[in-house]
């Protein structure tokens, strides 16, 4: 249960992404498909460009069915208007999979995050939980 243990010791190493071309239904299915609540959003390159949480997506709807117009709670009325540039959160917040545990806890701590994406030479790499931390604590990685 060391906390001076590198990230990588105790992140998913295969994150569900998107890109920025995805269209919002796309996105949607992702988190009713992976077992997810964050979702980096990468480039080509996979280079980290953005982050969504499950709370942006729900923004998205709340923000729908509050408009005058009531636009079409359809996926491809919604996919019309809405781009993941849009919802995401650019430049994000990450860790480097050499960095300690610790370090990590202490960004959720300051920053209120459940989740950092995991990147080394520009390239996102895994992702790295608050679950994943407390698992570690418990014993149970």
């Amino acid at each position: 249960m060391s906390l001076s243990k590198p990230v990588s010791s105790i992140m998913s190493t295969k994150p569900v992404v998107a890109n920025e071309s995805n269209k919002f239904s796309q996105v949607v299915r992702l988190f009713s498909e992976f077992p997810i609540h964050h979702l980096p959003v990468v480039d080509a390159d996979s280079k980290l460009i953005g982050m969504i949480s499950s709370n942006d997506l729900y923004k998205v709807f709340n923000t729908l069915c509050n408009r005058e117009d009531k636009l079409t709670m359809s996926f491809d009325a919604i996919d019309g208007v809405i781009q993941m540039k849009d919802i995401m959160t650019h430049n994000p917040v990450s860790i480097a999979s050499t960095d300690s545990i610790a370090q990590a806890t202490r960004i959720f701590a300051e920053k209120k995050f459940l989740s950092l994406p995991v990147v080394d030479n520009g390239q996102l790499i895994g992702i790295l939980s608050a679950k994943d931390i407390i698992g570690h604590m418990a014993g149970n990685s």
